[in-house]
């Protein structure tokens, strides 16, 4: 049974009129102030994504909000569950809002005469933690506000569906953008607007202007970023080997952990090798088929494996583009990883490999690139798309559908890019005749007429500040 001690460790805000939460001084993520602008409705707010991206310094920091609006201070329960100290039955769950409501509130616990506010860190670690929630938010008349985060969405998202049915808003936390992490190192570069590609044509001269000025110093840090900048904490460690184990270790080493444990996995070295195959491989056409008999793993077995890791968020799919939605799924398709700083922990490498492995990081600018227009372009909506085009050898990386337009992007990171090396992406623009294609760069970046078609060149570090 949990103590009231025990909430008052982690609430010290309780005693203390003029309290600071440390965590307000730290730069505010994006996801922040759509949050703080969610406490209006009654919603349990369900923020989910990879380990280490920073959910529980939102949290604090959204506690901070609230006690700077002036809302009273034991009228804020934060807590967080651990899976190696604390059980993992929703009893224990039960027993700490019991003990906040009776022994810190005084009051019954579902009836508070105002407006509550519960932020549960982790609570992917407490089973059936939806059914705890759902009976406290139908009986409390909507005066609690539900925050909670967690690691894995298949705990936090799929199983919440049908008990917590129109009570319950998913916000996905990702790793830092490249927008974001200029904010948080403080660098003192003025970020460009977001874009728009579809919008290009409009804000091309605005974007060379930018480039001109803060073009040498967006390349250096793109590549910290590209490398070892994707995680808030990492800017604490000095040498980029401590970045690389703490990607390693802390991140991808905790969440292959969870996968074992919660997927009850048997063969966890197989696993762990499987999943350094797909992140090394990642930008690739792949066929589970051919992993698998490399892997000396069965289709189904694989097959398993990759929902896992899509559900942990350490890999994505892409598809070919094709009509039907329904036969694509059985179609070729490509693996990309969220956050590339996996690929570059798992190899080591760090910004003066650029330059020494240009094969290697033309995948990685590849991911980069995926990352930013599944991010942009992201939508239920079946007219809003993102794919890959691919006939025979040919191939286009992106293909960005919206709204019955198309708009192809092909990523060339490259010294020299020739008309030779483009002539896939001109013949499907002349056969589809679309207006204009986008061509990411190394560092080059003009509007060009090639083939009779209009190009626009873009680097690599601008792309990145679409979002």
């Amino acid at each position: 049974m949990i103590n009231r001690q025990e909430l008052e460790v982690k609430n010290e805000w309780w005693f203390k009129d003029d309290y600071l939460i440390e965590e307000v001084k730290l730069p505010k993520r994006d996801l922040y102030h759509v949050l703080a602008d969610s406490f209006g409705h009654s919603l349990i707010l369900n923020i989910i994504g990879l380990r280490r991206v920073g959910k529980s310094t939102l949290l604090k920091q959204l506690i901070g909000k609230l006690l700077a609006d002036g809302v009273k201070s034991k009228n804020i329960l934060y807590f967080l569950f651990d899976f190696s100290t604390q059980p993992q039955k929703s009893v224990f769950l039960d027993e700490v809002l019991a003990t906040y409501f009776e022994e810190i509130l005084r009051i019954p616990r579902y009836s508070p005469d105002e407006q509550v506010y519960i932020f549960l860190d982790e609570i992917q670690y407490i089973e059936n933690w939806q059914s705890v929630l759902k009976r406290y938010y139908d009986l409390s008349n909507k005066r609690i506000k539900f925050i909670v985060t967690g690691s894995q969405s298949v705990l936090l998202k799929e199983k919440h569906q049908e008990s917590l049915a129109g009570r319950i808003f998913d916000f996905y936390l990702p790793p830092l953008s490249f927008r974001e992490f200029i904010k948080v190192n403080n660098e003192g570069v003025k970020t460009i607007d977001q874009f728009d590609l579809f919008n290009l044509p409009q804000v091309f001269g605005e974007i060379g202007g930018y480039n001109t000025f803060y073009g040498q110093k967006l390349v250096e840090l793109a590549k910290e970023f590209i490398t070892v900048g994707q995680f808030p904490e990492i800017r604490n460690f000095d040498q980029i080997e401590r970045k690389h184990d703490y990607v390693l270790e802390s991140v991808i080493g905790k969440v292959l952990e969870d996968c074992v444990r919660i997927f009850k996995i048997g063969k966890t070295d197989e696993f762990k090798l499987i999943t350094y195959q797909l992140l090394n491989n990642a930008g690739s056409v792949f066929e589970l088929k051919n992993i698998g008999r490399e892997a000396g793993v069965s289709f189904l077995t694989l097959n398993k494996y990759l929902e896992f890791l899509k559900e942990s968020y350490i890999l994505e799919v892409l598809y070919k583009q094709h009509k039907s939605l329904i036969k694509r799924g059985r179609i070729l398709k490509k693996v990309y990883t969220p956050c590339v700083n996996f690929i570059c922990a798992i190899n080591r490498f760090k910004a003066s490999h650029f330059g020494e492995v240009p094969q290697a990081f033309g995948k990685i600018i590849e991911n980069v690139v995926y990352n930013v227009l599944r991010q942009k372009y992201k939508s239920s909506n079946v007219n809003e798309v993102v794919s890959f085009w691919r006939q025979g050898e040919k191939e286009i990386d992106f293909l960005i559908s919206q709204n019955l337009k198309q708009l192809p992007v092909e990523v060339k990171f490259s010294n020299s890019i020739g008309q030779k090396d483009l002539a896939t992406l001109t013949n499907y623009m002349a056969e589809k005749n679309i207006k204009y294609g986008v061509v990411v760069t190394k560092n080059e970046l003009g509007k060009k007429e090639v083939s009779g078609q209009t190009l626009y060149f873009m680097p690599y570090y601008i792309v990145l500040l679409m979002v």
